[in-house]
């Protein structure tokens, strides 16, 4: 078993809510505290699910984890896709970043549990 920081999931996702924290500094007054806020919180517990993932033993706790963690993903691109169509990233280079590393994470993720999903032998 891997340590969870030598996961390349996990250091897509760290550096994607890094891209985040960044981007929420240069929002908007309104959008930094209510959307910019719960980016952050949203991306944190993504990355405590991939923990979870990674650690629980439990017969067919990966896989539930990793539902939760695609569930919470979703939301956190969604709430990308509002600060874009509203103009809350001041630079394309940060947003076309964040676009990258979502892109990376969710390729992995799904990955990961489409092999959750196998039967053990």
């Amino acid at each position: 078993m891997a340590l969870t920081e030598d996961l390349k999931i996990y250091r897509s996702m760290y550096n994607l809510v890094r891209s985040i924290i960044h981007a929420r500094n240069t929002f908007d007054k309104g959008f930094k505290y209510v959307v910019g806020d719960d980016m952050v919180s949203r991306a944190l517990g993504c990355l405590s699910l991939i923990h979870y993932a990674n650690e629980d033993r439990r017969q067919g706790a990966r896989q539930e984890h990793l539902d939760k963690f695609l569930i919470e993903f979703d939301i956190l691109k969604s709430l990308i896709m509002v600060c874009r169509d509203e103009r809350q990233f001041k630079k394309d280079s940060v947003l076309a970043d964040i676009f990258m590393l979502t892109a990376d994470v969710e390729s992995q993720a799904g990955a990961w549990r489409r092999s959750a999903r196998k039967p053990e032998s």
